[in-house]
């Protein structure tokens, strides 16, 4: 069923319960496309074309300019929970000084605000005084769009959060919970199921097209390049233990390229009016995630075909093995000055982090030097640096462990923090190298992860306090203060 005919249904079977009672809620809907869209993504994540697609569909109260704005904090937006605050207020009094008011101490009217910023894992809703909503319901806003953004889906994540803010921003009262009264409960149950119903229809087809043209892309590197990898197959020796097991993973290639033109024929055979069903993402997603790990593994194989062989083209491909353990040892130092507490970092297990990273970094250096000596074997070579990445995922383990017990004296809160960077652990972070592609189960602690589950997990606490504080605070909350009193707030996801 498409989309036209989702709001067809649901429509005649709005009307059928409603009557009169859901005539009169009717009158009130929202019925005014965004005024103005404007896109300011410095941090390069959206795909413009299906964001302002999508936002042209959603419908506001009142006429309302939608500013869409990402931004990357960078370390600093790790811990700092108010650094997308902040972005966007320098932002808008650096470059869009239209989103300020008059004298510069609100946001401009009529004007909604969505921000990310990717990197500190942070969501904002920012309003113009006439448009402002309790802090509350951009606290809900944000919500509803932590399972997109969670996932890296940042266009639909956008589009969520601006669907959200259009529900609540000017609501009559006869659309808001306490303006319906329990004779209207059923009309207004059915309106619900039926915006739901072409709501639903609408994002499984926002999401079935996105999927289809990644996975297009996808496809046509595998297709360009798949000659040239069979023969990079042909040159990995089979007497290398890694490139035994790296061509068990080109027979996985041959079998997944098969299953790949199946399924983009499948895709291709879709009309697009059914891209609003559940089926269809599915299978459009299965095929767009194919497409991307078949593009992937083409580039591990031919990097296995010059490092185990030496070929011209070995240091290259050496370094891009090398490249992820370099930049997390890189990085630890960064992590102990900037992101742990201070508490933290003259334990004993940070100094051993510190010691190990320093040692390893000259290690690497000289392994490459030995590699071109030939006084190590590239199969050994590929051996010591799984052992160091497991030594480094052993000492972020223990440094984990201290950083929960020192964090706090609430016994509750180091159990919160524990669970965070515990969570973080388990997340497998994805690396085109021989190493993670010749062993698929073998998981590591990232850099990455750490600095995820420590900020989810401080972020966790902080609104642990904050809901059991009595207190309340209002206006605009920035790390550098300030009088600016602008509507919004933010979150982490």
């Amino acid at each position: 069923m498409s989309v036209r005919q989702r709001l067809l249904v649901g429509g005649l079977g709005s009307l059928a319960v409603v009557g009169t009672a859901g005539g009169l809620f009717l009158a009130r809907a929202p019925e005014h496309a965004a005024t103005e869209i404007q896109v300011e993504d410095t941090a390069g994540i959206l795909y413009e074309p299906d964001l302002r697609a999508g936002i042209e569909q959603v419908r506001f109260y009142e006429p309302t300019t939608v500013a869409v704005f990402t931004h990357e904090g960078g370390a600093e937006a790790l811990t700092d929970d108010l650094a997308l605050n902040d972005a966007v207020l320098d932002y808008a009094r650096e470059t869009r000084t239209d989103w300020l008011s008059e004298d510069e101490q609100t946001w401009a009217d009529d004007l909604y605000i969505f921000a990310v910023d990717p990197e500190g894992r942070l969501v904002g809703t920012y309003f113009g005084d006439n448009r402002a909503i309790p802090e509350p319901a951009q606290l809900d806003i944000q919500d509803e769009t932590r399972d997109d953004l969670g996932a890296g889906q940042w266009t639909d994540g956008s589009i969520v959060g601006v669907q959200e803010a259009a529900d609540r921003m000017n609501a009559p009262f006869i659309r808001s919970t306490g303006g319906i009264i329990v004779g209207l409960l059923g009309s207004a149950a059915a309106l619900v199921g039926a915006g739901t119903y072409a709501g639903v229809g609408m994002t499984r087809a926002r999401r079935s097209r996105a999927a289809r043209e990644e996975g297009d892309r996808s496809m046509a590197n595998v297709v360009r390049d798949q000659e040239e990898t069979e023969l990079h197959a042909h040159l990995i020796p089979e007497d290398s233990r890694y490139g035994g097991l790296m061509l068990g993973r080109y027979d996985e290639y041959t079998r997944g390229v098969r299953e790949l033109t199946e399924l983009g024929n499948q895709a291709k055979g879709i009309p697009e009016r059914d891209y609003d069903r559940a089926a269809t993402v599915a299978t459009l997603t299965t095929y767009r995630d194919k497409a991307v790990e078949m593009d992937g593994l083409d580039d591990v194989i031919a990097d296995s075909a010059a490092f185990l062989n030496r070929d011209r083209a070995w240091v290259e491909a050496w370094e891009r093995q090398v490249a992820p353990l370099r930049a997390d040892l890189e990085g630890t130092d960064e992590l102990i000055t900037d992101t742990l507490p201070e508490g933290v970092r003259g334990e004993p297990e940070t100094q051993t982090l510190r010691e190990f990273s320093t040692a390893t970094l000259g290690e690497l250096d000289r392994m490459r030097q030995q590699l071109e000596d030939r006084e190590l074997t590239p199969d050994d070579a590929l051996d010591r640096l799984k052992e160091r990445r497991d030594e480094l995922s052993g000492h972020l383990d223990a440094l984990a462990g201290a950083t929960a017990t020192a964090y706090s004296d609430d016994s509750e809160e180091r159990e919160t923090m524990k669970d965070a960077l515990r969570s973080g652990r388990r997340s497998r972070t994805h690396e085109p190298t021989i190493l993670a592609t010749t062993n698929p189960t073998w998981t590591w602690f990232a850099l990455s992860s750490f600095h995820s589950g420590y900020a989810h997990g401080e972020s966790e606490v902080q609104q642990a306090r904050s809901q059991a504080s009595s207190g309340s605070s209002s206006g605009y909350s920035s790390s550098s203060g300030g009088s600016f009193s602008g509507a919004g707030s933010s979150s982490r996801f």
